[in-house]
């Protein structure tokens, strides 16, 4: 009897031992996997936030150049290079004021 009872104490500890052993696998692959999924998104984020940098860096060297210069001076201040002539489209402001 002291034979079975040795046998079945093993058994249920080995048992009981294997449960743990599963329990925690499974437990550390579910957080390995949430993990996984916010690494992801960080990444995902740094990617869109190191393609939003490169198209600052660019927009700011086109800041620089002396054509946004002169396209801003043009179309903001409408002023003109010598020798050009303005024209200036006056229908369209006769169109604005019949209204």
């Amino acid at each position: 009897m002291k034979g079975r009872s040795k046998i079945k104490f093993k058994t249920i500890l080995l048992l009981l031992f294997v449960v743990y052993v599963a329990f925690t696998f499974v437990k550390q692959q579910i957080t390995l996997n949430i993990l996984d999924n916010r690494l992801n998104v960080v990444t995902s984020k740094v990617n869109a936030a190191e393609e939003e940098n490169k198209r600052l860096n660019n927009q700011i060297k086109y800041i620089k150049t002396n054509e946004f210069i002169e396209n801003e001076a043009r179309q903001k201040l409408g002023l003109v290079k010598k020798g050009e002539i303005m024209f200036v489209d006056t229908a369209k402001d006769s169109k604005d004021s019949s209204k």
